[in-house]
């Protein structure tokens, strides 16, 4: 009699030797005014590591911006790039493709920099999806010790 062998694929294999977390990455689409999609930016709002890393690059935002008035193109170009750069980091995404590919960081707008509208756009977005997880937890731990506070597992019941 012969065994029922199966043989894994090198595939399965893999998968078996692979961990699979949920890292809270979301893909938002990036809308204009006139209801464009313009980028889609993936990343996790809730990730308590973007203000460290935020806090990592203020003063630098700050220089990038000091030779644009008098360095002209290549300067404002360079800072562009670098306010880019600084996006990415903090926000652990590709920030050109989600709002740069088509208009440059540093381009007016409503007296402010384009840039400035979408760090005001994607902080406001950030702080609604930690208000959320923020109600969420309190359920959460609310509904686990609801019996410490009611007296229910007093004296060891």
């Amino acid at each position: 009699m012969e065994e029922n062998k199966t043989t894994k694929t090198t595939e399965q294999q893999a998968d078996e030797l692979n961990l699979v977390l949920e890292d809270r990455k979301i893909s938002v689409p990036v809308m204009n005014k006139l209801g464009e999609q313009i980028g889609v930016l993936r990343f996790d709002p809730t990730d308590v590591n973007m203000v460290r890393r935020y806090n990592e690059v203020a003063d630098k935002f700050e220089n990038a911006l000091q030779n644009i008035t008098t360095g002209g193109v290549e300067a404002f170009d360079e800072a562009g790039d670098k306010i880019i750069e600084f996006l990415d980091y903090v926000l652990d995404s590709d920030s050109r493709a989600a709002f740069f590919a088509k208009t440059h960081p540093l381009s007016p707008q409503n007296g402010k920099f384009y840039c400035e509208q979408v760090f005001d756009t994607v902080g406001a977005f950030i702080e609604r999806k930690f208000e959320a997880e923020g109600v969420k937890l309190n359920k959460r731990v609310s509904a686990q010790t609801r019996g410490y506070r009611t007296g229910k597992h007093a004296k060891g019941k």
